[in-house]
Formats: structure tokens, sequence, C-alpha cells
């Protein structure tokens, strides 16, 4: 894989996919960690969420500048590592429920978002500089595709690493992971509100056209206040006591079967199908009924309704919370794991660390230090700036797939499926499927660039043959009905991200070989374009279904967990289409000056993108679903259409 390359890119990438696999694994249970710990709302959390990504993606501008001017990329690099370190050791830190909680939860986040600053962005500049040279220089944009692919190798793994930790956390109290108890436990903390006095006041003074309108005044104030009225109140509290009794009947703590409330009985709380309705009915009176005074099961004695908020408390505050501040210290781990590997193979990249303004200080007559006018750093700096410009719109449709498209899984997107169905959504099913086509791909046309080789591809493929047929005896064939959650489905990126940057790699080198293949703008067009297949997908599949302010939870139109897969598909090919060959096309036409700025600008475009992300998200339930996706469509179409226009430009640009 890397016989042809500079030995540096591999220590770079492991480098940076052990950064990014602690970052993925602290990001996929942050939210939850922000509710479940202080029970912020949602529209804090979200508030604070997105504040944070937008640092993360916008102060790799200022750590790109700190390195061409102050320190160079490797100390910076350090710098970041060691800045955040400390964050996630914060975060890993137990903490009570205070202010003095926040204040590390708040210190920890803004000290990770600034060694992401000082970290990201000049290791890309790094990478660059490696391929500088006459010997490497053709292979700039393979090399970021292999680097890229690392990202999301890290990224793959991270949310089922802090999803095991979790589980095995509680599984020492004996309980198993439950999502409802933390989410009803936090509204339980909120204050209640009279909900005829607060629609009272949300009208007073104002008038309507019909009672439609005034219906979606009230949805709408609601909406906004965030605050939780008397019958949302005693839900929570209904719902926080069956999950209770639940956890207490699998872990084998009720003896008496009249208490107990089996796992199929909890399952049924959540139906929708219109024959359930009278068994639910009958379970909820049952459920109703049962008290607990045992304090060695929550209870208390002299108050029979206890049972719910005391063992909330314990789940959320000490089990639950101590599960996250382990999640959080896997990600220190990873981090140390990713200084010694920049540190022992400090010499791979030694040689390229330096500036421009260090090369012009060490030149020799016999150096060739590019030394550009003033006309083409302009000219250069414009073609990026122009680029970043249209990646924006890339990243606010991509990223809907942490927003929409998740609403999509969960209000649209059938839930219950079947155990062989489930093998694409297991890791335990995935890992072996990556083996199978891997040795396919050395085995058939090598891997990034190298030669070819039968018979460890076929021994690879084999054994991960093997592991599919393993794992279909042992665990599928004998499992029921599998309920899948809507956040599964955002693995579905950094897996295709896996599974075809060795495909997009060998397609992109044949067309090299046959002075065919387009330049990296023409592939961002192209990869524009690919978006908008991949978003028209979902236009398909949505004619038909109630818009998102026509229903009130989950549609009663379903459709088929496998549009949304297919949709992350095409959406991952356009991906590897425009993000790692904007990388190699930043680090090749960044003036010598400004390479760790440039790098940090193309973050900075996509830290805005991601600012859209929420604006554009905040359309969904006004729009009918289908024009929903039609207005992506048409961003990622006039995306597509301006760089084509401006295409001669930017290729002149690179050439410069």
């Amino acid at each position: 894989m890397f016989k042809n390359h500079p030995k540096g890119l591999l220590v770079l990438a492991l480098t940076n996919m052990g950064e990014r696999f602690g970052y993925y694994t602290m990001l996929a249970i942050l939210t939850l960690y922000m509710q479940a710990k202080f029970g912020l709302s949602s529209s804090s959390t979200s508030l604070i969420y997105g504040t944070f990504l937008g640092l993360v993606y916008f102060l790799p501008l200022l750590g790109g500048f700190f390195a061409d001017k102050v320190l160079g990329y490797g100390k910076t690099i350090l710098l970041g590592i060691a800045v955040m370190f400390i964050g996630y050791l914060l975060l890993a830190l137990p903490s009570e429920a205070n202010t003095t909680g926040k204040v590390m939860m708040f210190g920890a986040l803004l000290l990770i978002s600034m060694g992401t600053g000082f970290f990201k962005g000049n290791l890309q500049a790094l990478v660059g500089n490696l391929y500088e040279s006459d010997l490497y220089k053709n292979k700039q944009n393979i090399a970021f595709s292999i680097f890229y692919m690392f990202i999301n190798i890290g990224a793959f793994f991270a949310p089922s690493v802090a999803n095991s930790i979790n589980n095995a956390f509680l599984a020492k109290e004996n309980f198993t992971y439950d999502a409802n108890i933390a989410k009803s436990y936090v509204a339980l903390n909120d204050q209640v509100v009279d909900e005829s006095t607060f629609v009272m006041q949300a009208l007073e003074g104002k008038t309507f056209a019909n009672e439609k309108e005034k219906a979606d005044i009230i949805k709408k104030e609601k909406k906004k206040s965030g605050v939780i009225f008397e019958k949302d109140h005693a839900d929570f509290l209904f719902r926080l006591k069956a999950a209770g009794l639940n956890q207490l009947t699998l872990a084998g703590k009720l003896t008496d079967e009249s208490l107990q409330l089996t796992k199929a009985d909890y399952a049924l709380l959540d139906s929708r199908r219109a024959e359930d309705k009278p068994a639910i009915s009958a379970l909820k009176d049952r459920i109703n009924s049962i008290t607990i005074t045992d304090p060695a099961l929550y209870g208390d004695s002299d108050n029979a309704e206890s049972f719910p908020l005391n063992f909330g408390k314990y789940y959320v505050d000490k089990a639950l919370s101590k599960s996250y501040n382990l999640a959080f210290g896997v990600a220190c781990i990873s981090l140390l794991i990713s200084v010694l590997i920049f540190l022992l193979f400090r010499g791979t990249w030694k040689a390229v660390d330096k500036t421009h303004k260090q090369q012009l200080k060490e030149a020799t007559p016999a150096d060739n230090v590019v030394i550009l006018s003033k006309k083409q750093v302009r000219e250069r700096i414009i073609a990026l700036l122009l680029v970043f410009f249209v990646v924006i719109f890339f990243w606010m449709s991509f990223h809907q797939n942490g927003l929409c498209m998740t609403f999509f899984a969960r209000d649209y997107t059938v839930s219950q499926i079947s155990p062989v169905q489930n093998m694409v959504f297991s890791l335990m099913g995935l890992l072996p499927l990556v083996a199978v086509l891997y040795g396919i791909y050395m085995a058939t046309m090598g891997l990034f660039g190298g030669k070819r080789n039968p018979l460890i591809g076929g021994v690879i493929s084999l054994i991960g043959l093997a592991g599919l047929v393993l794992y279909y005896f042992a665990d599928v064939k004998s499992a029921g009905t599998v309920t899948i959650t809507p956040q599964i489905f955002q693995q579905f990126n950094p897996l295709f991200i896996v599974l075809l940057t060795p495909v997009s790699v060998a397609f992109f080198t044949w067309l090299a070989n046959r002075h065919k293949e387009p330049s990296a703008p023409r592939k961002i067009g192209f990869g524009m374009l690919i978006a908008a297949i991949g978003f028209a997908i979902l236009l398909i599949v949505s004619f038909g279904l109630p818009a998102p302010s026509e229903i009130d939870g989950i549609s009663n139109v379903l459709v088929s967990p496998n549009w949304l897969i297919g949709t992350y598909l095409v959406l991952t090919l356009a991906e590897l289409f425009l993000s790692p060959m904007g990388l190699a096309f930043v680090a090749k036409v960044a003036p010598p000056q400004y390479k760790g700025m440039m790098q940090g600008g193309w973050l900075a475009a996509t830290a805005i993108g991601n600012l859209l992300v929420g604006v554009m998200g905040s359309f969904w339930d006004k729009l009918p679903m289908y024009a929903f996706w039609t207005v992506l469509i048409i961003c990622c179409l006039l995306s597509a259409m301006f760089i084509f226009s401006i295409i001669k430009r930017l290729e002149r640009a690179t050439e410069s």
C-alpha cells in the first residue's frame, strides 16, 4: 500500500487516525453526556454542540497562521496534542453536576477545539510537504485519499467502542443501555408548566385566520419554549418507572412475577399498531398499579411514588455518567498512542518540517526553493477561496446525515429488521465483510498502486468469509427481530469510505496512466453532481410520505432502511471525489508561505458548512419533504455549475 510513497505518510496517517478515533469516540456521546449529566435542554445542548463544532473547524485557520509564522508545523502539532490531552482529561475526570462540573466541561471543550486548531490543518500541511519533491509529486492525490481513509477508519470504530464502554460499565451494575432513562430523568428535573396558562399567554393579543394557524402557533411556541407540561411530566414519570422495572427484571432483582416487566412487554409500549392498543392499555394499568418501596430496589418506604426518580438518579448519576467518563478517557489513551507514533518515527517527516520562511533562511544557491510573485500568490489564494466557497454547500448538504437524515431514519424508516439484515448494521458482521472485499482488492488489482497478490488476497477473503459464516450460525440464525436505532446509520459513511477508497484510487490511477485523469477542481465539480444524485434517491422515496409537520412522532408510512443505505453510498462516492481531492488541491495550490493557513481555510469552509446545516435543518418541519430534498439537490447542482464555469481559472492556478 505504501511502497511507492514516502515513509512519513503512514506515520502521519496513523497519528491522525489515533487523534480522530479519540475525537469521534468523544463526539459520539457528547450530547448524551451533557443532557444526562447536567440536565441541559435540547436547545441548550444543540447550541453548545454547534458552537464546539464551529470552533473545531474554524480554529485551524489560526493554528495554520501560528505554524506558518511562529512555531513551525511539527512543534505546533505537538502543542495541539498536549492541549487536546488536557481537554479530554478534564472530561474523563469524575465531577459533580454543579457549576464546577460545568466549568470543567466548557473548559475541556475549549481546550479540545484549540488543540484541534493547532493539530489538524498543520498535519495536513506536513503531508503535503512530503510530496513536494519530483519523485512523489504525481502521487499527491493518492496520498491524500489514503490519509483520508485512515481518518474514517478511526471514525468507523469510535461509535462502537463508545457504545461498548457504556454497555460494559452498565453491566457491572446489572443494567443495560436505555436512552429513554436519561431522557425521562432529565425531563423530570425541568420545571413543570401549566399548559392552559402557557397557551393563554402565548396567544395573548394575537389574531388568527383559522384554527390551523392557531394550532401551528401553539405548536411553535411550545417547541421554542422547551418547557415540560403536566401531561408530559406524567408520561416521562411513567416511562421512567417502566424502564426501571424492566432493568430490575433483566437484572433478576424482581423475584415477584407481578412486579416484573419483560423485554417483550417493554417493547410493546412503543408499538403503534392498532391491534396492540388493548394490550398496551392493560399493560399500562398494571404498571401504574405496581408499587416499589424496598430501598434495595431504589424504593422508599415513606414515599411509594419515589421509585422512578430514585432509580433514574442512580442509573444516570452513578452508572451512565461514569461510563461516559471512562469513554472520554479512551480519547486520552488514543492521543498518547498518536504522539508516540509521531515522535518515535520523527525521522520520516523531520526533513520536510519546514515552513517557507525556514526554507528561505536555510536555502543555498543549489536549493530550488519556490518563490512566487505577488500576482501568482493572489491568483492561487483567489482560486482556493473560490473552491472553499463551493465546498461550503457540499458540507451543508452532506452533514444533514447527522441531522435531518437522522430524523428521516427515526420517523420514516422501519426500525424492526430481520437478524440477516442486521448483519450490515452489526460490527461483527461488517468486519468480516471488510476482510472479504480487501482480500478481493489485493488479489485482483492490488492496494493503492501496489502489486496484485492473489495468494494473500485469497487467504484474507477466505478468513473474512469464515468470519461471516461463523457469525451467522453463532448469532444470526437463532436471533429474533432486531431493533435498530436512528444514529446507527451514521456508521455507513466511514464504512463506505474504507471500502471504496481502494476502488477510487485504482480508478483514478487507471485514468492517470492513460492521461485522462480529471484535475482536482473537476473532481470536486463531479462530486457535487454525485451528491445531487444521492439526495435524489431520498426525493424519490419521499413522494407519498406525510410532511414532518403533519406527523406527531413516527410516520404511519415507513420505508425500507435500504433507501438510506443507498443514499449514504452515493454521498460517500461524492465525498471521495471532493474531500481528499480538495485536501490535495489545497496542498498543491497554497502559496508556500501560507500552507498551514490555507489548510485551515479548507477546514473553516467546512465549519461554515456545518453552521449552515442547522440553518437548512430549521426548514425540516416547515417544508414538504420532497421540497426539502429538492432544495439540497438544487444547491449541489448550482455549486457544480459554478465550479465548472470557473474551471479554467482553477486549473491555471494549479499549474502556475
